[in-house]
Formats: C-alpha cells, structure tokens, sequence
C-alpha cells in the first residue's frame, strides 16, 4: 500500500498540473503551452515508473522503451522550456535533434524487444530489471544488448544534466541581466525562481542516478526507500508547474521593451557627445533623481529615463555604467536606498512601517526593499534604524 501511494505521487502531481494547464491553454503565452508537452514526457515516464515498481512485468515490458525515451527526454525538453523562457519567441522544430539521443536509443531498446523470444524477456525482465545481475555471460546477445542500452542510458542521462544545468543557467543570467538593463522594479520579471527550481531539478536527478546506480530493483524489494525519490521529484515538478504557470513575464515582454521608440530615433555612438557635453549629460541625469526624484516611481524604464533626457536608451545605459559602474537597475535603487536611510534615520519618520518606507522609497514591496538594503549596507533596515536610534 505505502509503495503504491508514493509511487503514484509523483504521477498525480503532474496529472494534475497537465490538466491545469489544459484547462487554461487559451490564455497561455508559448512557454506555458511548451510545459504541457514537457508535463506529457514527464507524466508517461511517472506511469511507466509505477507499473515497474508495481511488478507489472508484461505492461512494463510495452513501456520499457516509452521509459527510455521519457528519461533521456526530459531535461532536454526542459533546457528548451527556458529557451522559451529567455531567448526564443516561438518554437523551432530544429530544435528537436536535442532528442536525438532519447530516439535513438528508445528505438534501440524496442527494436531489442521485438528480437527478443519470451523466454530472453522472462530472463531480462526477472534477472536484470528487477534482480540487477551483473552475471551476464550466461546471457544471449539480446540480453547483453539490453544491458547495454541501460548503461548507455545512466551514461547519457548524466550528461544531459549537467548539460542543462550549465547551459540553462547561462541562459537565465543572460535574461536577468537584461532585464536589469531596462528596468528599476525586476520583480516577476527576473527568473530567479526558475533557477532555484533548476538547482532543486537537477537535485533530483542525482537522486535518480544515486538510485540507478544501486539499482531500481533494489528499491522495488525495499519499498521504504522510495519514500524520500518519490518526494523529491514530485515537489520539483509541483514547483516547476507552479512557478511556470505563474510566470508571465518572458523574453516576448523584453522584446517588446527593446522595440520602444525614445525621443531620438537613432542609436547615437560615444563619438556623438564631446566630453564637456558628456559631463552635462550626466548632470541632467543626476538632476532627474536628486531634484525631480524620478527614482520614486516603482515602475521607472530605461525608456522613461532616455525620454526625459532626449536621448536614447542605449547612452544612457553607457553613461550609467561609465559614471558609477552600475547597471540601470542597481543605479535606480541606489537611490532608493539612499532616501529610505534618510527616513530610517529621521525621528520624524519613525512611525512609519517598514512596507511604508519601501513605497515611499520607489520599492515596490518589502522584499525587493529588504534585499537592496542588506545589499549595500550589510544589515536590515530594521536593524539600520534601531542602531540610527541609539
């Protein structure tokens, strides 16, 4: 009973999610509507799963191969889903060699399948998946070949992992740096949920090759130990879904952004300003947050910015990082900072919140304010206060 409970959690957590995301395809943007081909590997990997740890010999036998596929399939699914994410505004089909790999060996264990007399499947299934003998000369060549393709898998499992962790996460700085290079106010736009789901994702594939290499078969005679994979795999695709369907900002939003006219149509090169006319550039801008305090307004754009200056985006970005060696976003919440210590400091302020002091400051919420304060100053602004109190 406990082994069929925990088996079949992780198969009714992204049922669950696929139908979800059914039900709203309407109003999906393409990463969400890419999810429910990725929830659909992912759920023919789950139900093939419980049926080997159930002893469903001649139904796992049909899906051994739709489980090859499935395993081999995933991550780089996935890798694609942040690509969607963060680069590509549609889906290209030439994308689909990244599943070479799962075709081609799924293909490879069922054409051995095919090959293989009941007998060699009552041994394979009896001797190898579930006894995990590593006795194989007394084993046909078929045999052997199946053998093969699982250590083929582990071998090629591995890689895709690491792959899409070092590839994913290069994708993912790239995005929240651009949308650092646009924006003041980053929250729900940055995807740092979906790199901490990433870390958690490839997390549980360390379990599955921890669990791989001792053997499936030894988790199917020990039913408890399923307990902790089981777990693990359906809080990361619960925490996949659940972030995926409530991220709505993607790299279609960015280019929208990047697409804005400014009031100079042009880009302008460095030669454009002499260096006098640079200097008073820069002091039109400082003016527009010491005087105006632009930086008040929690959703201010690079755009706004270049607009009030009459020039373009692209400059001003460069006259940011070449004056205090910041990006747009750190420039605009260095300020915001600045004002909330003034109030942190004043006993006039004193009875404000914490949540009002953010709002007054440009932040918009605590969260963003908590995390740019400790930032520059090393502590909360709570602690900042209580020590400007003393």
């Amino acid at each position: 009973m406990v082994q069929q409970f925990f088996t079949a959690l992780p198969l009714f957590v992204v049922l669950f999610w696929l139908i979800l995301f059914l039900l709203d395809y309407k109003n999906s943007n393409t990463p969400k509507r890419f999810l429910i081909f990725f929830l659909g590997i992912a759920l023919l990997n789950y139900l093939a799963h419980w049926n080997y740890f159930n002893h469903n010999y001649a139904v796992y036998n049909i899906l051994d191969s739709v489980w090859v596929f499935t395993t081999l399939a995933v991550y780089p699914v996935y890798y694609y889903y942040i690509r969607l994410l963060t680069v590509d505004l549609k889906i290209n089909l030439r994308w689909i060699w990244i599943l070479i790999p799962a075709i081609l060996l799924s293909i490879f264990s069922a054409v051995l399948y095919l090959l293989m007399s009941p007998e060699e499947i009552s041994v394979f299934t009896h001797q190898v998946l579930y006894n995990n003998s590593d006795n194989i000369s007394e084993f046909s060549l078929l045999i052997n070949l199946q053998i093969l393709r699982i250590n083929l898998l582990r071998i090629i499992f591995t890689i895709e992992v690491v792959l899409t962790l070092y590839f994913g996460l290069r994708l993912i700085k790239n995005f929240n740096e651009k949308v650092r290079y646009y924006y003041s106010n980053i929250e729900n736009k940055e995807l740092s949920k979906i790199k901490m789901l990433l870390y958690f994702f490839v997390f549980t594939s360390l379990i599955s090759i921890i669990s791989n290499l001792i053997g499936k078969s030894y988790f199917a005679d020990h039913s408890y130990l399923i307990i902790l994979p089981s777990i693990a795999h359906a809080a990361a695709f619960f925490g996949i879904c659940y972030v995926g369907y409530r991220q709505g900002f993607t790299i279609h939003d960015l280019k929208i952004e990047k697409q804005v006219e400014t009031t100079v149509e042009t880009e302008l090169n460095d030669e454009v300003f002499s260096s006098n006319e640079f200097d008073k550039l820069f002091t039109r801008l400082e003016a527009l947050f010491d005087e105006k305090q632009i930086f008040k307004d929690a959703d201010l754009r690079l755009n706004d910015v270049a607009s009030q200056l009459g020039t373009n985006r692209t400059y001003v970005s460069k006259l940011i990082n070449t004056r205090r060696g910041m990006n747009f976003n750190d420039f605009v919440n260095d300020y915001r900072v600045h004002y909330s210590e003034m109030i942190l400091s004043s006993s006039e302020y004193f009875s404000l919140s914490l949540e009002e002091i953010a709002l007054k400051s440009g932040f918009s919420n605590t969260s963003s304010f908590y995390r740019s304060f400790v930032k520059k100053n090393g502590l909360p602004p709570g602690k900042f206060r209580e020590k400007k109190g003393e």
